[in-house]
């Protein structure tokens, strides 16, 4: 059994065994499954119903709920309408026995899909609950109904944009295009709309009628006088930036590396050199990114290979995480990793070298500069800041208790379908290449467990280093992308105003990684890396 609203309302049971209502009757139940779970009360329930109600309209009401309750019942036994308190009525069904909650349990489980990066089944998702959308909801053509009927052609709208968002993310975006310029046609001031047919556009490869669309876009905004939107002024960039692998794309081939070990009397850490040239340069990557796995993803080998061009670059995998030797829990996890840094440039006879850290392991950078200002030469800290949380006299960055519901989210939720898409969060612009996601996903499941996870994002987020910035005297480049989605540019400003040589270089782009849209971060970095002096 289905209650039907959105369309001809009505009740709807294997067979035809359902009494069909009249009109005020219909419209009566389209309130309530509207508002179900909540209670409704006769009062209000009447001026819904009738700009005047009459006279008899509580009688009226109450006979129209009988007979609702009765269409109910010989549908389903045990269906009803409740009475709650004095006056007010729901409707007593399970979510998945009316077709709003249907719709509403199938956009939260495309939600879960598109943040797990499946943006094909969640479209899938979105086109059958677009399917039990037969029409407007039977709702009453009064004054106080007319904002409960906006709010559902509002509904419905959104419904449309995540499964048209969801098709031009997916495998086949070119299935989009259809109506998406029948909605931007019919409403030339629908920006949202516009932005998805850019993006389907450029995913396509139509990329002159991707930035034509664009224009087009912009052209009726600034008509009625308003200013484009970041969105569309984003998805005209990315038309005219290499547009990524596509999702379909085969995950890059692994590339061997040479992996060695240095060794101390606390342990060992794994290290390779990926290049010979220039001036030795420690990348420090961040998170969970290990060595082995490293050069196996797009992104962060042509990175990586735009470093070793004009440096001799050297990545390390931190205690804990990769092929190095486990946490000693006796010891500070920062004291640690700056303990590997120092222990692989001694192996390597580095008396003096280049850092490039980037969010947590800028950390370890800031800690290694101030300890020992001989051994580094220069730093560049790309979105990285001194401390992660708020404080009184520190206003950037999450507050503390985000931050924790943040780890526990992305290490372990309590539901694995409610969990923080990482991707999402660490690198928006690739967040929709399933090959990244893969590759992402594949280095976070081998390079640590959910111990050692939440023990380095403990350390990421609880850290405060301002009392060390003085101490590090070593010239440093300070990038960071100015929309960036996981670190406030705050946290750039301070490290700038606060480092005794330091200097910001603020970019475009959304991304906490720092291989991922990284052309012009990578400029910025290698000129600095490269001046004389």
């Amino acid at each position: 059994m289905i209650v039907r609203v959105l369309g001809t309302a009505g009740v709807h049971a294997p067979g035809g065994a359902a009494p069909r209502l009249e009109r005020k009757a219909r419209e009566l139940l389209s309130i309530l499954t509207v508002r179900a779970p909540a209670a409704v009360s006769l009062d209000e329930l009447a001026a819904l119903l009738w700009d005047d109600p009459p006279p008899a309209a509580v009688k009226t009401l109450r006979a129209h709920l009988s007979r609702i309750r009765s269409a109910l019942q010989a549908a389903e036994p045990g269906a009803d309408v409740e009475r709650v308190g004095r006056d007010g009525y729901r409707l007593a069904l399970p979510p998945d026995h009316t077709d709003v909650g249907r719709i509403a349990a199938a956009r939260a489980r495309a939600r879960r899909l598109l943040a797990d990066g499946r943006p094909d089944s969640a479209a899938a998702v979105l086109a059958e609950a677009r399917a039990l959308w037969w029409g407007e909801p039977e709702l009453p053509d009064t004054v106080a109904s007319a904002a409960l009927r906006q709010g559902w052609r509002q509904e419905r709208r959104l419904l449309v944009q995540e499964h048209l968002s969801c098709l031009a993310a997916g495998g086949d975006p070119g299935s989009a295009l259809g109506e998406l310029e029948q909605l931007t046609a019919a409403d030339p001031l629908d920006e949202p709309f516009w932005v998805l047919l850019v993006r389907a556009l450029h995913r396509t490869g139509r990329q002159t009628e991707a930035l034509r669309a664009a224009a087009a876009a912009r052209a009726a905004l600034v008509e009625v006088g308003l200013d484009p939107s970041a969105a569309l002024r984003e998805a005209q960039a990315e038309v005219l930036r290499p547009a990524p692998p596509p999702p379909d794309a085969a995950p890059a081939p692994a590339v061997a590396v040479t992996v060695r070990y240095a060794t101390g009397s606390d342990g060992s850490t794994a290290y390779t050199r990926l290049s010979d040239r220039g001036r030795d340069l420690v990348v420090l990557n961040p998170a969970m990114l290990t060595i082995d796995g490293l050069l196996d993803g797009a992104y962060a080998r042509a990175a990586l290979a735009a470093l070793a061009e004009h440096t001799a670059v050297v990545c390390l995998d931190r205690s804990g995480i990769g092929l190095s030797d486990p946490l000693d829990p006796r010891r500070a996890p920062l004291d640690q990793w700056v303990a590997d840094l120092r222990r692989v440039l001694d192996a390597l006879a580095i008396a003096r070298a280049d850092l490039f850290a980037n969010f947590d392991t800028g950390l370890v950078a800031l800690e290694f500069a101030a300890r020992y200002p001989e051994r580094v030469g220069s730093l560049v800290l790309a979105q990285c800041y001194p401390r992660y949380t708020r404080s009184a006299d520190y206003p950037y960055g999450l507050d503390r208790s985000t931050a924790e519901t943040l780890i526990r989210d992305t290490v372990s939720p309590a539901d694995p379908a409610q969990g923080v898409d990482s991707v999402a969060q660490a690198a928006p612009s690739v967040a929709a290449d399933e090959s990244f996601r893969q590759w992402w996903n594949r280095l976070g499941r081998r390079a640590a467990g959910p111990a050692v996870a939440t023990t380095i994002r403990t350390v990421a987020t609880g850290t405060d280093l301002r009392h060390r910035l003085p101490d590090v005297t070593a010239p440093t480049l300070v990038l960071h992308r100015r929309n960036c989605f996981n670190v406030d540019v705050g946290h750039a400003s301070y490290l700038a105003a606060h480092l005794p040589q330091a200097r910001l270089q603020t970019t475009a782009g959304t991304d906490a990684l720092w291989f991922t849209d990284s052309d012009e971060l990578l400029r910025h970095a290698i000129g600095f890396l490269t001046a004389p002096g």
